[in-house]
């Protein structure tokens, strides 16, 4: 039993490090490709407003240190962009979802 949980311990460790080198490898990319662009490209649609929310804590930290980077891109294609943005952010920050579950934790409980 003991040999079974450090096994699977291991297991998750391994998957864990590596989502970590994946998410950096892919932040990497994305610092170089994406983030640079400060005006209307092909990284301007549905798909990159998405990735750019996806990225935004990293973005933000980095856009502390380098003041050309913005954590929005202001001149995009419009309406596309802002639902992948705001998609993106819903799902990275739990949406509505998560503000339902606190609701409900703060109602109080009456029997029936």
């Amino acid at each position: 039993m003991v040999k079974q949980r450090a096994t699977i311990i291991a297991a998750i460790t391994l998957l864990t490090l590596g989502l970590v080198v994946i998410f950096i490898s892919f932040f990497i990319w994305y610092a170089k490709t994406v983030i640079p662009h400060t005006y209307p490209t092909v990284y301007t649609n549905f798909w990159w407003g998405f990735i750019h929310a996806l990225f935004i804590i990293p973005t933000f930290i980095w856009s502390l240190f380098a003041h050309t980077i913005t954590i929005y891109q202001s001149p995009n294609s419009g309406a596309w962009y802002n639902f992948g943005f705001l998609l993106g952010i819903s799902i990275l920050f739990g949406g509505s979802h998560s503000a339902r579950q606190n609701n409900k934790s703060k109602r109080p409980k009456y029997p029936a």
